[in-house]
């Protein structure tokens, strides 16, 4: 456990603040400051409207706990309900306070956490500071509102749309405003996040809400270009969200109203009563970021356009890039299908389910019929999909939801943008990563979706005897931060000749999709996927 050694104090606009310094287990010594209110608690009346900044407040408030989770079914740590609907709030982890003006500034990293828009944290369960803050950074987390309460959308005057997004617009808002005080630099910020989190970076490069709030970003396993990053209809959900709750409310107003007396817990726990079949075997999110309309007079948007159409007329922020997946994404499913032994004799008896909604085909249509046997056969030739076949399984929900959409994205960018992209592929396989923790199955090769967060963040799941220096872990762990925190210091992850990575990271170029392979050793390749990715682009042919 962290040791606390003495309390420390800062200043910020809203009021002053009682933190802690503690040195840890590996001998860094660093400030911790938790559960900082960046908005208003979004309650009442604002239930559903985009964040307010936070009141300031009298006297010395305590910084020494987290703020809550926001309302949220937790199913691979707890599989349980928890969290408040007051949940704005950010932690800041920082090697040194400024002790005079002349005091240099550092590079501020600020993690968006994933969890597919419904569950999730920044707070340190997973995401202890302990590695990042030895590279010599400031580091902000925080909590953002989830599902419903953050991302239902009348389409209307009635909700503000992306709220979700918008709170973490108010957190960047908040460090510009205030990093300084804990020695961060507010024109150095670099934000990262992965899954959702990823997702989440990718929409700010988007949005003119973002604008100058941050000045490289890190897009781990999520970009806008994946399937699952943006919903169509949110007005027909959000109907029938209420329908299922009870509601019999024909307008917006009617509505809202009704949802804003239900209690945040039904809210999360309900919406699989709003849910079609087609969309529970989907595996896509019920509530996610959508296209904003109809938006009240004055109110910031968001997301003002298609996100592909904004890539493609290159409105995006130009700034440097790194992106990235694991050596086996698709493993994700492996969730689903413990919680439904049914599925794969679904996915089976449907070879629809297989054909992507951003191909906007009408199911049962000829078209869709033709596309979904012709990626059947590329899968899985004459195999049914059973238990004997996963691995083509995981190789086609890889591609799906993220390899295919993160290339597409890399190559719009670099249509339109001169600043580097990196690539990277994490294939060191030890089985650490918390969904494989809890799939319960460690016989399968792979690198699961979001297991390098483990080896930026100290979690509760690595056992102690991780943490000698010598082992391959640590060794990761060392190469991940560094290049993560040159990143976050130059915008470029490997500037000089290191031995610690015996690598220089070759960026992306128009001609060649150059990837770092981040496994027991560094090694630059290229062109990740090549047979699987050339499949998809002469499938659109098709179209």
């Amino acid at each position: 456990m962290e040791e606390t050694v003495t309390a420390v104090t800062v200043s910020v606009a809203q009021g002053d603040l009682r933190g802690t310094e503690v040195t840890t287990k590996l001998g860094t010594t660093y400030n911790t400051f938790k559960g900082i209110p960046y908005a208003k608690p979004p309650l009442g009346s604002l239930r559903f409207r985009a964040p307010h900044p936070a009141d300031s407040w009298e006297g010395i408030r305590d910084a020494l706990t987290e703020g809550s989770v926001a309302p949220q079914i937790d199913d691979v740590v707890a599989d349980a309900y928890l969290g408040e609907e007051d949940c704005l709030y950010l932690n800041v982890y920082t090697p040194k306070l400024p002790s005079n003006s002349g005091d240099d500034l550092k590079a501020v990293m600020v993690w968006i956490h994933g969890g597919g828009f419904y569950m999730g944290s920044g707070n340190t369960q997973i995401h202890g500071p302990d590695y990042l803050v030895a590279g010599d950074v400031v580091l902000v987390t925080f909590n953002y509102r989830l599902g419903a309460l953050g991302f239902l959308s009348t389409e209307d005057s009635e909700t503000s749309s992306n709220n979700g997004l918008k709170d973490q617009v108010m957190a960047l808002r908040w460090v510009q405003q205030n990093i300084a005080q804990f020695g961060g630099d507010p024109g150095n910020v670099t934000i990262f996040g992965v899954s959702a989190g990823g997702g989440s970076v990718h929409f700010h490069l988007l949005s003119p809400m973002s604008a100058g709030l941050f000045h490289r970003a890190i897009a781990m396993s999520g970009v806008v270009l994946n399937p699952w990053a943006l919903i169509e209809e949110p007005r027909d959900r959000a109907f029938r969200l209420g329908a299922a709750l009870g509601s019999k409310a024909t307008n917006s107003k009617e509505l809202v109203e009704f949802l804003r007396t239900v209690p945040a817990q039904q809210l999360v726990e309900d919406i699989v009563k709003a849910q079609t079949p087609e969309e529970k075997a989907s595996q896509l999110l019920f509530f996610a970021p959508t296209l904003e309309t109809g938006a009240q007079q004055g109110e910031e948007v968001f997301l003002t356009g298609k996100p592909l159409d904004l890539m493609q007329e290159g409105r995006f922020h130009k700034v440097p890039f790194m992106s990235g997946i694991t050596s086996q994404e698709g493993m994700l499913i492996m969730r689903a299908v413990f919680k439904n032994p049914t599925l794969l004799n679904e996915l089976n008896n449907n070879y629809e389910y297989f054909v992507p909604s951003t191909m906007k085909l009408k199911q049962k249509s000829a078209k869709s019929q033709e596309i979904a046997r012709k990626i059947k056969h590329f899968y899985f030739g004459d195999k049914p999909v059973s238990r004997e076949t996963l691995q083509p399984l995981f190789d086609l929900f890889s591609d799906i939801y993220f390899i295919t959409g993160i290339k597409k994205s890399i190559e719009l960018q670099l249509q339109h943008s001169d600043t580097p992209i990196y690539f990277y592929e994490f294939s060191f396989d030890e089985k650490l990563g918390m969904i494989e923790k809890y799939l319960g199955d460690s016989t399968i090769a792979g690198v699961c979706h979001g297991a390098e967060v483990a080896y930026l963040f100290k979690a509760f799941y690595v056992n102690d005897d991780k943490l000698d220096p010598n082992t391959d872990y640590m060794k990761t762990v060392a190469r991940m931060v560094k290049m993560w925190t040159n990143f976050a210091k130059t915008g470029n992850p490997t500037p000089k000749i290191d031995p610690l990575l015996g690598v220089t990271w070759t960026p992306v170029t128009k001609g060649e999709l150059n990837y770092l392979n981040i496994d027991k050793e560094l090694t630059m390749q290229k062109d990740i996927a090549k047979d699987r990715v050339a499949f998809w682009e002469e499938l659109q042919s098709f179209l």
